[in-house]
């Protein structure tokens, strides 16, 4: 018997390299490059914190990354601070002044004023040591230690500034209960200050405590909390990612376990994220998929988006891996910087190649084909069509009953006829279109298959 196949776009994608989906419908586009912001800073040393200043006068943002043992501002290159090495920083900004902790050290920065360890308007010197995860919250400052939660008094209206250690300030034993472990990060959402350990989540509204377990989950990674939308949005490994608007926390990351499943977990702590409101952006390193019958794929630099609005995920592979992301406001626009692995800090979503020329591989996966009769060996006869645009010398491959990847042609623009001689045949079959590209954003349509012979006998 013979029938014939339509596009086949409509069905869902297991596996895509640097594609997104969420321009047009029935669309698969090619994503951006990266370029570098400012100079390589600090050579060989990865990024231990990206956070960008935004004072009341957009003439005195200031974007500021720490490799080694130094803050740099990513503009200038200008260096600052003398901070323990492989400490993570982190920051926050409130009344003007942005805060760094990192356990070892503190340091605040105005525009008027620099960087500075004691006094200011933080009460650098009162600071609990080995304090992290600075956060403000309800107009006063907050910090952890290992299990205990320390705030400021309120931000003071004559003269702004907090203080550590005067009447209102305190501090808030985080529930010890066994196997939740030590916090490790602070974020918000409306009405509560959430505290993740690495089993378990708190609350706090600074009126009354919630110290009980909402669920055992937490997170191993502060940099991987995303404020967005009103919610947090976090990764627990080894189950994926998680959903929280301060009441019980959500797994949405079915769709891309298989690539969860493949992350390393020596880089569960370091995975880190940030949003635009629109999508998520999580950098988790390197990640073999494991496709069945002794079949596995590793990708490196691997960056997994999240579009809130359609719920759509993009595994994004880079030429830099990315230890921190932040906000990059410059002008009037709003961009996302990622610190990586050798003192640079990298711009998002520019241009179409990474940094340096350095090509970006696309790949896209079909689901598995029977054409609804999975019992019996079907042959494709004559020829496949392949729709696309800006994919000359693309390679299609194939995979038959889950054997070996082969090649069986390449794509011209807009309508490839991809001609079959002889037939393939299998129960079921499998598509790839993969190339490198570093000139214009390619576009993926879709397959025809025109003569589909199945063996019904």
């Amino acid at each position: 018997m013979d029938i014939k196949s339509k596009n086949l776009t409509n069905t869902s994608v297991p596996f895509s390299l640097n594609l997104l989906f969420d321009k047009t419908l029935g669309e698969a586009t090619s994503r951006l490059g990266t370029t570098r912001v400012g100079s390589q800073l600090s050579a060989g040393n990865p990024c231990l914190g990206l956070f960008q200043h935004l004072d009341s006068d957009p003439v005195k943002h200031a974007l500021f990354a720490v490799f080694g043992t130094n803050i740099y501002n990513v503009n200038s290159g200008a260096a600052a601070g003398t901070l323990t090495a492989s400490a993570d920083a982190n920051f926050t900004t409130f009344l003007n002044n942005t805060l760094m902790l990192n356990g070892y050290q503190k340091y605040s920065y105005s525009d008027s004023g620099g960087w500075i360890s004691t006094a200011g308007v933080f009460d650098l010197t009162n600071v609990p040591g080995n304090a992290k995860f600075p956060i403000e919250f309800k107009d006063r400052m907050y910090c952890a230690v290992t299990d205990r939660i320390y705030y400021t008094t309120p931000a003071s209206t004559s003269t702004p500034s907090v203080s550590w250690t005067a009447s209102g300030s305190g501090s808030l034993q985080a529930e010890q209960e066994d196997g939740g472990g030590t916090i490790q990060g602070l974020n918000k959402v409306p009405g509560y200050l959430l505290i993740y350990k690495q089993r378990s989540i708190k609350r706090w509204n600074f009126d009354s405590s919630f110290p009980e377990d909402l669920v055992n989950i937490g997170t191993q990674s502060n940099k991987s909390i995303v404020r967005a939308r009103g919610k947090n949005y976090f990764f627990y490994g080894p189950n994926g990612f998680y959903e929280t608007d301060g009441g019980y926390p959500k797994c949405f990351s079915r769709p891309v376990q298989a690539i969860i499943d493949g992350i390393d977990s020596a880089f569960y702590s370091k995975i880190n994220g940030w949003s635009d409101n629109n999508n998520i952006y999580w950098s988790v390193g390197d990640v073999t998929v494991d496709w069945g019958r002794g079949y596995t794929e590793t990708y490196s630099n691997v960056v997994l988006r999240y579009t809130i609005d359609t719920e759509q995920w993009a595994p994004l592979q880079y030429a830099h891996k990315f230890y921190a992301m932040n906000q990059y406001i410059s002008g009037n626009d709003t961009l996302i910087a990622a610190g990586d692995a050798d003192g640079q800090v990298m711009r998002l979503n520019y241009g179409n190649s990474d940094y340096n020329g350095q090509g970006i591989k696309y790949l896209l996966q079909s689901p598995e084909f029977d054409f609804n009769f999975r019992e019996y060996y079907k042959t494709i006869n004559e020829y496949i069509y392949v729709h696309s645009d800006i994919t000359n010398g693309s390679e299609l491959q194939c995979r038959k009953d889950y054997g070996e990847w082969k090649s069986i042609g390449s794509l011209k623009d807009v309508v490839t006829e991809v001609k079959l001689q002889p037939g393939m045949r299998a129960h079921v079959f499998e598509f790839r279109i993969v190339d490198i590209i570093t000139g214009e954003q390619v576009k993926l349509r879709g397959l025809d298959f025109p003569s589909i012979e199945v063996e019904n006998h």
